[in-house]
């Protein structure tokens, strides 16, 4: 593989294929800011395209040859198949072809100091706290997330060459791209094991970007996860977590307002002060850690840091308020994981022992590979709650897999929750949770996938 470097690409024009994608669309617009003609296709005209198509990027509302008209450069994410018909046309016509992760790479060379936020999860939320931070501190970074992030209302911002944030993915090892001068590992859980198979070999994925570290670079990692410790090793570490041996850790954690959390930053045994944090869930403890750790590492006052962390307001579709139904709470996630479908449980559950309320989960479940793998954690992750209602899977790049459907997922889930019903359609959810949702109760949005429509229709 040639190592390009974007002044190679100089008056080339490119074609992302999935151009809807969080990343590929920001991505895409990065390369128009600097005056590069870009165009894509998308079989699913989301808002994400419809905002490209504002800004004067023309998408394809199919995959064809004749969409590669005159173009250099193709871009292709890692849901898009070998046997897509703009990537067969571009390989049988010399095309230079990128991944999308290869791309990323190829950006964030450029700047002088790369910060990447890997783990299984919370890479959105622990980006957009960073990347809030570097703004308020007036670094003016650039920064590429996967969700809409609430102070920039966008998923990227261009910046100047100092600093880049990005999320990194593990998903085909895409983040090995990535030489970073930070490096940051929040957790690791299974998943995707589609493609990693075995926990070994995702372990030993993380342990490579560790190690993709530039010299003289540092290493961020959860120094309360199990799956961390061998790469708990190197001699540029820094490690956040809850126990008192971290290099930075939170005590006199208290829940302030319902499902919010305030704590002392202790940072190698001195406190810094206390944090408010202004967003739901004591889990994103960790992520603020993370974020005083790396405004630590450049310099930046406390000050700022608590003052960012106190007025940071979440991202789209990450323990999202979206509204109410009948005086009950309706909250919008992309968890799609049993842990964190676990942890959102755990946010309701703060909830309803203050309002009395009952617990209604709704769940789109994202691929069947995942819902296969991980079936056994899916079926027993529902236990705290009261309903839960499920949808079809959302297929994304796969086809189905041995009748790891919804229906057979709704069967294990029994086992542990009784009150389990089957839907087809949002719009039949959507009728039931405004016959039954009262006063005091809160529903869970949660899902990776279409879902977000549901969620956008609730919202008031």
């Amino acid at each position: 593989m040639k190592n390009y470097k974007i002044n190679d690409f100089i008056n080339k024009r490119f074609h992302f294929i999935g151009i809807g994608g969080i990343s590929m669309s920001a991505l895409s617009q990065m390369l128009k800011s600097r005056g590069f003609y870009v165009q894509g296709s998308d079989l699913s005209i989301n808002d994400e395209v419809k905002k490209l198509t504002k800004k004067g990027i023309k998408v394809f509302s199919k995959h064809s040859a004749d969409n590669l008209k005159n173009i250099d450069i193709i871009v292709y994410s890692s849901s898009i198949h070998s046997d897509n018909k703009e990537l067969i046309f571009a390989k049988n016509n010399n095309l230079v072809i990128l991944k999308r992760a290869e791309l990323l790479g190829i950006i964030a060379s450029e700047y002088k100091n790369l910060i990447a936020i890997a783990g299984s999860h919370g890479k959105t939320t622990a980006s957009a706290m960073i990347s809030e931070m570097f703004i308020k501190a007036g670094l003016k970074p650039t920064i590429h997330i996967g969700g809409r992030d609430r102070l920039i209302k966008s998923n990227y911002k261009v910046g100047n060459k100092k600093f880049f944030i990005t999320e990194a993915c593990e998903y085909m090892d895409n983040y090995h791209y990535l030489e970073p001068d930070v490096s940051v590992i929040l957790n690791i859980d299974n998943d995707h094991l589609d493609y990693f198979k075995t926990k070994e070999n995702l372990i030993n994925s993380f342990k490579k970007f560790a190690q993709n570290s530039k010299n003289g670079g540092v290493i961020i990692c959860n120094n309360d996860d199990v799956n961390t410790e061998n790469i708990r090793i190197y001699e540029n570490l820094l490690t956040f977590g809850l126990s008192k041996n971290s290099d930075i850790y939170a005590n006199y954690i208290k829940e302030y307002l319902p499902c919010k959390y305030k704590f002392n930053a202790v940072f190698c045994g001195c406190k810094l002060g206390e944090i408010k944090l202004n967003i739901l869930g004591k889990h994103n403890i960790y992520n603020a850690l993370v974020c005083v750790l790396i405004g630590l590492v450049f310099d930046i006052y406390f000050s700022i840091i608590k003052d960012s962390l106190e007025n940071f307001s979440g991202t789209e579709r990450r323990c999202e308020i979206i509204g109410e139904i009948n005086g009950g709470l309706v909250i919008h996630d992309y968890a799609h994981h049993p842990k964190q479908i676990e942890k959102m449980i755990d946010v309701a559950k703060e909830y309803v022992k203050k309002s009395g309320g009952e617990i209604y989960t709704v769940f789109e479940p994202h691929t069947y590979s995942r819902t296969k793998d991980l079936f056994n954690e899916f079926s027993s992750c529902f236990n705290g709650s009261d309903y839960v209602y499920l949808l079809p899977v959302y297929s994304a790049r796969e086809d189905e897999k041995m009748g790891y459907n919804f229906l057979k997922l709704a069967e294990g889930v029994k086992k542990y929750n009784k009150n389990v019903e089957n839907f087809t359609s949002f719009e039949d959810v959507k009728i039931n949770l405004k016959c039954k949702i009262k006063k005091g109760d809160i529903v869970l949005i949660l899902g990776a996938g279409s879902i977000e429509k549901l969620a956008k229709s609730l919202k008031c």
